[in-house]
């Protein structure tokens, strides 16, 4: 379940490979979507970006591993 300002969908365009993720909003939700030109230029042009997207997956792999 995710809350605001998480995210999700990014690995795709970081390794050209299909999505890994598929999201069921269960209530009202904006969202930004970017292609992968877009989001490698947003992770080119603002680092804090890319800092806090390695910190989360960072988590994510610890987690998967138990």
């Amino acid at each position: 379940e995710l809350s605001a300002g998480s995210h999700f969908g990014e690995l795709a365009p970081l390794d050209h490979l299909p999505r890994s993720a598929t999201v069921t909003a269960q209530t009202d939700a904006r969202v930004l979507v970017f292609g992968a030109r877009e989001f490698s230029s947003l992770l080119s042009t603002h680092p804090t970006v890319s800092r806090k997207m390695m910190t989360d997956l960072a988590h994510r792999a610890r987690e998967a591993q138990g």
